[in-house]
């Protein structure tokens, strides 16, 4: 199940002539099997997939192909060598075989273990770098702005892989400017008491609308003036101005809070507002910050409520979005009627005197909206806000005014011990200390010479990296290391004081020691279970659901081509968050409820807003945000595989890829991947003009028969061939929409036979399928949880601990939660 980049095709086994027999008869047994079976093909004579067995190193002690020998042990395991059409060796041959290569990988284990370098170095991530200085000093701070730390080196969709993270000049140049923004924000001396401003639409829209409402009052009309934003409209949503003199000091958390209602077409799309900053000269994309759909109807008007951290000054906009908007005639008519700021009055759309006598018709004669359109009353905004739980965080952190020496270094160390996560000797603090007096005594205040201290504990190698192990090598971790590792696993940051408290009582990984602070015993065991049972619980253990599916399913390809807009009209920027984040809130619901694996393969519910039960035909959300539906069989959806995400990422933005599809499916369900395509292989030929129109499955079935290409596709083509019912973009269909060619759009072809010789005829019976190999998708998942976790590649040295963790999972009837717990209390996350 261990993912091998060093294949580049799969293992096949031949069987070699009676002679070739005859010539082996008196070798080695080990080496007579590969030169009867194997060498053939990746021999002298053969290397497919560029792999050469008898060149394989048989130091097993080395480590140099150890990983090549667990994937030939894998593929016979899996009954994949040699191929069924081929002439088989006898069981007792395979057995004897598959056991002498199993025993030298093991016996070389330890040799391979202890090669290894004495200190591994892991660097945190943006996210966790932004997550490891809230929770130590309570501020918050987006490295993922311009300008800030340099963007994360990807390896498969996950960005926590050691090996992938370096760390270049231009690195630690933005590390020392994000320390000083940090530091900058807990502890400067302007004023950061938050503040709340209030508009209402009269202020935004009429410039404080007293000529309106004196109109108003002429006509006995009670109702408060009212703003409606059009489709595409950008208008003022957060004026850096409205909080006085603004600066670096003054960003931090805001609430908002907005009071408004909808109109829109009967059966039509809930209007969409996005408050964000303007992209562009035009002024007519906004880039959301605050994204929602307003579901409120206009009688009823709902107050919207969030919380978003501004990086200050900034002017944030409101748009509009909706794609049932009116041809752009119309549309230009109405945005010329809204900007004028005091030709049109606006206050219930059954009161339609009051609007512009030239205006175009907005609603029908039952007051319904013809486009989509949202009725805005209030807007509130407040902050920076700074919970008691935060200002804690920094207490304590700066020395008094009159501390000697002697305290200052007291209260570095405290600070070290917290920000490097283990225990910290003064020897180690000398150099801070001594820059420390240096600026003392160049005339600096205390504080502003302790910052420079503070800053050396924030970009030495101790914060910015996970350091496990020191100059003498250890199999196993340190308490601290381990409390780290856990925190980073589930938290996706730094530990807790809790956490910290078992490392130092020296029981979090040292089974079977009895407790001195209690009155019971109390294993390693016991110490570490109530640790993971608290850490599972806890609302920081979102960080890892979010961050975990998002890299898990590479949820960052989703939009990577952006579909075509004149094959895909309905496909909008909101579209294409929302189906982002829908893997992410199933993953959530499933982990809440420790539903059995089973279900991400196949469901009878899913996780809406109202933009995708829009776009799904599904029951709309109530609540603005995610809801969980219920499925019928005809929704034609279920479980991970048929979301518009997952069907989404892997399009060029015109057509679905079955292949990809099957690529991404085999490496984030079974934790297999493909290898890449060989080099200058021809692609897809277009339908020519004069030809008739077909699929893309037959196309590529001309393109596959390519010796080169065809043992890839029989394994990867039907994994994508099961969901040729979906487009490019996730919608489903029964016929393929062909450019080009002539005649009708054929009808699409969603059978398939797996290379074991199950057949299926659509994406249901292909789902069932895979619920039959349910222990592979175990596997597989919590492969992906311990990549994730160790931050590193797993190896064939890993396997009996990860078989050992599935065992225990199989026990819990594959519970969800209950498969990261064993991940985390694992033999294998407490080893270096």
């Amino acid at each position: 199940m261990l993912v091998f980049q060093f294949f580049a095709r799969s293992i096949v086994l031949m069987i070699a002539s009676f002679s070739l027999a005859g010539a082996v008869r008196g070798a080695d047994p080990f080496e007579a099997f590969l030169t009867q079976h194997c060498n053939r093909c990746h021999g002298p004579e053969a290397d497919e997939g560029e792999v050469r067995l008898d060149q394989l190193s048989r130091d097993f002690s080395s480590g140099v192909d150890a990983q090549h020998w667990g994937e030939v042990i894998e593929r016979i395991n899996a009954g994949q060598m040699p191929p069924e059409d081929e002439p088989q060796p006898t069981q007792d041959e395979i057995a004897a075989f598959v056991s002498k290569l199993h025993s030298q990988i093991k016996e070389g284990k330890a040799a391979r273990m202890a090669a290894r370098a004495p200190v591994a170095h892991y660097r945190l991530s943006r996210k966790e770098y932004q997550n490891t200085v809230y929770d130590l000093l309570g501020v918050r701070y987006d490295p993922t702005q311009p300008g800030e730390l340099n963007e994360d080196t990807l390896w498969h969709g996950y960005e926590r892989i050691g090996s992938e993270l370096s760390l270049s000049p231009s690195h630690v140049d933005r590390y020392y400017h994000a320390a000083e923004v940090v530091l900058d924000r807990a502890f400067s001396e302007a004023s950061g008491e938050a503040r709340k401003v209030r508009k209402t639409a009269a202020e935004l829209r009429y410039g404080g609308g007293k000529p309106q409402q004196e109109a108003l009052d002429r006509l006995g009309i009670e109702r408060p003036l009212r703003y409606l934003l059009f489709p595409g409209r950008v208008q003022n949503a957060l004026s850096s101005r409205w909080f006085g003199r603004t600066g670096p000091e003054h960003s931090g958390l805001y609430k908002v809070r907005i009071q408004a209602s909808g109109t829109r077409p009967p059966g039509g799309q809930p209007a969409h507002l996005s408050i964000g900053k303007v992209t562009g000269a035009s002024r007519e994309n906004v880039n959301g910050l605050i994204e929602f759909d307003i579901t409120a109807p206009e009688d009823a008007p709902k107050v919207y409520e969030f919380e978003t951290l501004l990086e200050m000054p900034t002017n944030l906009e409101f748009c509009v979005v909706a794609t049932d908007m009116v041809d752009e005639r119309k549309g230009s008519a109405f945005r010329n009627v809204l900007s004028s700021g005091g030709g049109y009055i606006f206050t219930h759309s059954s009161e339609p005197l009051l609007l512009n006598p030239n205006a175009p018709q907005m609603f029908d004669e039952k007051g319904n909206g013809l486009f989509s359109t949202v009725i805005l009353d209030w807007i509130e905004w407040e902050g920076p806000l700074v919970t008691d739980a935060e200002k804690s965080r920094r207490s304590g952190v700066l020395p008094p005014e009159d501390a000697t020496p002697e305290v200052v270094a007291e209260h570095l160390q405290r600070f070290a011990q917290r920000a490097w996560r283990r225990p910290v000797n003064m020897q180690e603090l000398q150099n801070y200390l001594q820059s420390y007096q240096a600026e003392r005594d160049a005339g600096e205040s205390l504080a502003d010479a302790y910052e420079v201290a503070l800053k050396g504990v924030l970009t030495s190698r101790h914060f910015i990296y996970l350091v496990e192990g020191d100059l003498v090598a250890r199999e196993r971790l340190t308490d601290w290391e381990l409390a780290s590792r856990l925190s980073y696993f589930l938290w996706s940051s730094m530990p807790d004081d809790d956490l910290n408290a078992a490392a130092g009582s020296g029981f979090l990984c040292a089974p079977g020691r009895q407790s001195s602070d209690s009155e019971t015993p109390e294993t390693g065991s016991f110490v570490l279970a109530k640790q993971v049972d608290r850490m599972l619980t806890d609302v920081r253990i979102h960080r890892f659901i979010e961050d975990f599916s998002r890299q898990w399913l590479q949820l960052h390809r989703v939009g990577m081509f952006p579909p075509d807009k004149n094959l895909f009209p309905g496909y909008d920027d909101w579209l294409e968050t929302s189906m982002r984040n829908e893997p992410v809130e199933f993953f959530r619901e499933m982990f809440a409820k420790n539903l059995p694996l089973d279900e991400f393969i196949h469901s009878d519910w899913t996780m809406t807003n109202a933009r995708l039960g829009d776009f799904y035909g599904l029951p709309e959300s109530t609540s603005g945000g995610f809801q969980r539906v219920s499925l019928k069989p005809d929704d034609h959806r279920g479980g991970l595989l048929t979301m518009g995400a997952v069907l989404g990422l892997s399009s060029d933005g015109t057509r679905h890829r079955p292949v990809h599809r099957g690529a991404w499916l085999s490496e984030s369900i079974f934790n297999k991947t493909p290898p890449p395509p060989p080099a200058n292989v021809e692609p897809i030929e277009p339908v020519p003009p004069e030809g008739d129109k077909i699929t893309i499955r037959q196309r590529l079935a001309v393109h596959a028969q390519n010796a080169s290409c065809a043992a890839c596709h029989r394994n990867i083509d039907p994994l994508g061939f099961a969901f040729e019912q979906y487009d490019a973009i996730g919608q489903w269909r029964t016929h393929e929409r062909v450019e080009g060619g002539k005649g009708k759009d054929p009808q699409v072809d969603a059978s398939g036979v797996l290379p074991n010789g199950r057949e299926f005829s659509d994406s249901d019976q292909f789902k069932q399928l895979l619920l039959e190999d349910r222990d592979a998708f175990l596997q597989a998942f919590i492969e992906h949880l311990s990549t994730y976790a160790l931050r590193r590649v797993l190896t064939v040295d890993d396997l009996e601990d990860t078989q050992a963790i599935f065992d225990e999972a199989k026990e819990n009837q594959h519970g969800v939660r209950d498969i990261v717990r064993a991940v985390a209390m694992s033999e294998l996350l407490r080893k270096r």
